[in-house]
């Protein structure tokens, strides 16, 4: 049987392209015993034969799966979310999951896996509080996204948590889209970032703050200040 904390994990496939991979992926979550699936842009057909006969078994994971346009309205409600790549990243190191997950329980939990040729985007990357990898041959490193998804299920599923965190809770998507919103108005009113570096300037603040793990306490805190700040100069 589970750990009750695995109700709280979401898989979230970003811009999936192949039927058969999404049916795939319903499948194996099944397997582990994991019920959540988010689609983000996924082909409108998604639910369509191919698919239903990769599913086998599944489709009440699939016909259950959310569909979203973006990924941060796929994460809005998400309090931690591990982006998953097959190359390193140089600021962002990827992790093991069992380091990872053993922190955060007792929040939403997420793991993004990116469309089939090219995985995730930088900006993709940047939107997720930690990067999981798979160590792989260096010749072939690409998993199937099915693939992948089923070895990040696996290792979760053998992961055993004594009790979940009694911690103060995180920020979700939401909360950080809109504090950063914020941000980006106080940085071009006081012309901090320019039209050629504000996108660059924003992720890497975000990326920053993310890794910070920040609690709802410790974001309206924050809030509060850049409010202050912004109303002063403005006045």
């Amino acid at each position: 049987m589970q750990d009750t904390w695995l109700a709280d994990v979401t898989f979230i496939l970003a811009r999936p392209n192949y039927l058969g991979n999404i049916g795939s992926v319903a499948r194996v979550l099944k397997n582990f015993g994991f019920e959540r699936l988010r689609l983000v842009a996924p082909p409108k057909n998604y639910k369509d034969a191919e698919a239903r006969k990769m599913a086998v078994g599944a489709f009440d994971i699939l016909k259950n799966s959310q569909v979203y346009a973006t990924l941060s309205d796929a994460l809005a409600d998400i309090n931690i979310a591990i982006g998953t790549s097959c190359a390193k990243q140089r600021d962002m190191s990827p992790l093991p999951i069992e380091q990872i997950i053993p922190k955060l329980t007792g929040n939403k939990i997420a793991f993004v896996f990116g469309e089939e040729r090219n995985g995730l985007t930088r900006e993709e990357l940047e939107r997720c509080h930690h990067i999981a990898m798979v160590p792989t041959s260096a010749d072939f490193p690409s998993l199937n996204v099915a693939q992948a998804v089923g070895i990040f299920a696996y290792e979760l599923s053998k992961i055993t948590i004594a009790a979940p965190t009694t911690a103060a809770p995180l920020t979700n998507g939401a909360q950080d889209d809109d504090f950063f919103n914020q941000i980006r108005r106080l940085l071009d009113n006081v012309g901090f970032t320019r039209d050629h570096n504000r996108e660059k300037i924003n992720i890497e603040l975000r990326s920053l703050y993310q890794r910070s793990h920040a609690t709802a306490r410790e974001l309206d805190l924050l809030k509060g200040a850049v409010y202050k700040i912004d109303e002063k100069i403005s006045s």
